[in-house]
């Protein structure tokens, strides 16, 4: 019986050998052939590193992740095309050290300036209608973040789902100018159920605790928009872009009849016009 025993540990570790043998043969004749070579010679000059992200005093700017090449999964592609391809390289995005998502208790000031984006904000409260702005911006392929009043979005679900269809962001502004926690909650969990989506960012014209201690507790940023415009949109905003910017609208006559203007003007700088949820995402945008 012993012998038996000895004889099973022997062949367990016979195979075991034989296994790391084998996985040593293969990982040697990988770093011979001409393929592997080469992608590992271009994994250094296509690498590109994290950046992190910036924090001022109270305020953070979010990152923007890095890439690198995944040689193993590279080769394993390029053997079967039966050659090198670099068309057929398979990169891995590498997070930044310093995160946005690890900080709920910085005010998001801006978008990272590696993307050529900037976002338009709306204020919806009262019995502000929304939708003219909605088809500005859907007339020029932008998209826009609509920051609504819960009380307004209580009563007005319609009207949330028409924004929501055309693939704008809705989130709660606060409710009735309150931010009392079970109010503002009940508020969220209606655009959770109308978005089939948690929402992500709450909205403050300056540093307030009040808000800031009550989105953080929800794991939710809060933005204060780099420019905010009150009137004359068109010539408060000229000459003051930049790459990254958050641009805040209260809606109005005078915001609705110049939003064409506006849109037309960021378009003629180059600016992409798109949601929150993708200036500020630090992943990578490449196709």
């Amino acid at each position: 019986m012993k012998r038996k025993w000895i004889e099973g540990i022997f062949v367990l570790l016979l195979m075991g050998f034989s296994f790391f043998y084998t996985q040593q043969v293969v990982n040697l004749v990988r770093k011979t052939d001409p393929i592997m070579k080469q992608i590992e010679k271009v994994s250094q000059e296509k690498q590109e590193k994290a950046k992190d992200a910036v924090i001022q005093g109270n305020t953070i700017i979010p990152g923007y992740n890095g890439k690198e090449i995944d040689q193993e999964a590279s080769f394993e592609k390029m053997k079967q095309y039966g050659k090198y391809n670099e068309s057929l390289l398979v990169f891995e995005e590498i997070s930044p050290t310093v995160s946005m998502d690890e900080y709920y208790d910085k005010y998001i000031a801006s978008g990272n300036t590696l993307k050529e984006k900037v976002s338009l904000v709306f204020e919806v409260k009262e019995k502000e209608n929304p939708l003219p702005i909605m088809e500005a911006l859907d007339k020029v392929d932008a998209r826009g973040t609509f920051f609504v009043d819960g009380k307004w979005l209580e009563e007005n679900r319609e009207t949330v789902l028409q924004l929501l269809q055309n693939d704008h962001e809705v989130e709660v502004l606060s409710y009735q100018n309150q931010y009392d926690a079970i109010l503002f909650q009940n508020a969220l969990d209606v655009l959770s159920s109308l978005s089939n989506m948690n929402p992500q960012y709450c909205y403050a014209k300056y540093d307030n605790k009040e808000v800031m201690d009550l989105c953080s507790s929800k794991k939710m940023h809060t933005i204060i928009p780099t420019i905010q415009i009150e009137t004359k949109p068109y010539l408060s905003l000229k000459g003051k872009v930049e790459k990254g910017s958050i641009i805040s609208f209260p809606i109005t006559k005078e915001i609705r009849d110049e939003m064409g203007v506006v849109l037309n003007y960021l378009k003629s700088k180059g600016y992409v016009m798109d949601r929150l949820d993708s200036l500020l995402n630090e992943a990578r945008e490449e196709k």
